[in-house]
């Protein structure tokens, strides 16, 4: 008879503060996946966002904020490499080893990092396999290149001096507003391809005919 596995421990941090109210509660589920750490991450930004006063010390949050939306950026895209692949795998292609490994959060990790500009580049080839001729929207193009520009390795906006050494300024509302709008129009993509496939039937339900 095989031993039960072990019950997973919590994380060390959270365990220092076990919860005693329901008021004060607040959860980590288990097994959440890219697309959900993307939404989380830039849940988060908006609610810094809220914040601002148009004070000097609204500055300390300008870093962090950026940063917050760089990784739903690279996540998000993540997440669609995988959503793709799936679908490609279900509807278009068959199970391929290629589009089985764009499927897997290890290999994407492995693979290209934190590295915007070739996630984009794989999201793209498998939005335009999808998207029925359309190419990829040169606006979302645009806006994941830019934060390629300013942080291209993932680290620019967490450690001093991977940033030019300059001192700048915008209008924050405006730059959220620009931020907020350029990932949500990312997200949607996956609802988009999902607007073509889900009323298809699968290849294997194709094969069943």
């Amino acid at each position: 008879m095989k031993n039960p596995k072990p019950t997973p421990k919590s994380t060390a941090v959270m365990g220092n503060a076990p919860a005693t109210t329901y008021r004060n509660l607040i959860v980590r589920y288990a097994h959440k996946d890219a697309g959900d750490f993307a939404f989380f991450y830039e849940e988060s930004a908006k609610r810094l966002a809220s914040t601002f006063s148009g004070k000097p010390e609204d500055d300390t949050m300008l870093l962090p904020f950026l940063y917050l939306y760089r990784q739903a950026v690279e996540l998000r895209l993540k997440s669609h490499i995988q959503y793709f692949a799936s679908i490609r795998m279900n509807y278009v292609d068959g199970v391929t080893p290629a589009l089985r490994d764009a499927a897997s959060a290890e290999w994407l990790r492995k693979k290209f990092g934190h590295k915007l500009d070739r996630l984009l580049a794989e999201t793209k080839v498998h939005y335009e396999v999808l998207s029925e001729g359309r190419p990829f929207p040169p606006e979302m193009e645009k806006f994941v290149l830019a934060f390629h520009e300013d942080d291209a390795g993932g680290v620019g906006f967490r450690y001093a001096g991977n940033l030019p050494n300059v001192q700048e300024s915008a209008d924050f509302p405006a730059l959220a507003d620009w931020l907020d709008t350029g990932y949500t129009n990312l997200a949607l993509l996956e609802d988009e391809i999902d607007g073509v496939y889900s009323h298809v039937p699968t290849l294997r339900e194709q094969a069943d005919y």
